[in-house]
């Protein structure tokens, strides 16, 4: 992978994070940022265990993590590493908050966020192996995500994302 194209995908991340920043504030939804610079950043978050971009506020249930993805989606799919799920389901072995990833997918009507839980990615992710890195990766269907859209849309995550082991 070239600079130029890390550059991009950094780029395109910072557009994610900016985007879902704008559509917390425009839906009044309490969260803050954790954005940290090589010199500030935590030596907990170093040793396999992701950060999150936000921390979110749900005033009836407390505190989740959230990591904001701005990538198009494949075949009806977003994708994941294995290794950054992984890192995700440490976070909250740790921490015990709940990590939640959210998909920018924007169309000419207006943006969704689709929303998964780390956990859940284990149950519905279909893994492939990437033919170019090598690498493990997730596939994940697009019915697997809570669509969100506006504010009393948040309420959707307490039932529509429970695990497959759990009866419905």
């Amino acid at each position: 992978m070239t600079q130029a194209d890390i550059a991009r995908i950094v780029e395109k991340g910072n557009v994610g994070e900016e985007k879902i920043v704008t559509w917390f504030m425009e839906n009044g939804i309490n969260f803050f940022q954790l954005k940290q610079s090589l010199e500030t950043f935590a030596p907990l978050f170093s040793k396999g265990i992701k950060r999150p971009d936000f921390v979110v506020i749900i005033e009836s249930i407390g505190l989740i993590a959230v990591d904001a993805k701005n990538c198009k989606m494949s075949g009806g799919c977003f994708t994941i590493s294995e290794d950054e799920v992984q890192k995700a389901i440490a976070f909250e072995m740790v921490t015990r908050m709940a990590f939640w990833f959210a998909y920018l997918h924007e169309t000419p009507e207006g943006a969704t966020w689709y929303w998964i839980s780390a956990l859940n990615i284990l149950g519905v992710g279909t893994r492939r192996i990437n033919s170019t890195t090598n690498q493990d990766f997730f596939a994940i269907n697009l019915s697997e995500f809570t669509a969100m859209r506006e504010h009393g849309d948040i309420g959707k995550l307490l039932y529509t994302q429970r695990l497959r082991s759990c009866p419905k």
